[in-house]
Order: structure tokens, then sequence, then C-alpha cells
């Protein structure tokens, strides 16, 4: 069975068993540092796996703030 990853509401099947959350992102063209993996409900680090059968969502981690007048 294939990991199943939910991306901007769309599901994305890549047919690994097991991959490190770094290596998903880069399989997915995201930066680590753009880009958050959530893992049966918990933001994991780019160290930890993902397997299949895991409810997996990728984010975009969105910065910014108030720019001055």
């Amino acid at each position: 069975m294939p990991l199943k990853v939910i991306y901007r509401g769309k599901e994305i099947e890549l047919p690994e068993k097991r991959l490190k959350a770094k290596e998903l992102l880069k399989r997915l063209g995201l930066s680590p540092l753009s880009s958050l993996v959530v893992k049966n409900g918990e933001v994991i680090s780019e160290e930890d796996y993902v397997e299949e059968g895991d409810n997996i969502r990728v984010i975009n981690a969105i910065s910014g703030g108030a720019q001055e007048p």
C-alpha cells in the first residue's frame, strides 16, 4: 500500500511504504523551511518517519507580519 499524503486539498500517492519527513518534502519539491509534515494530527520533525497507514498532511508555513508605514 502506498503512502497517501494530503497536500493543498489533494491526495497524493507515493510508492514508498516508509519515508523520513524530509524525504517526503523533497519528493514533493518542498522545503522543510517553508512546509510542515503533520502525522496523525501532530507536527513531526524532518527526521521522523511517516509510514503507510498514517494520516499524513503537508501544510505550508506562512510567515509575515505588519509592515511599517
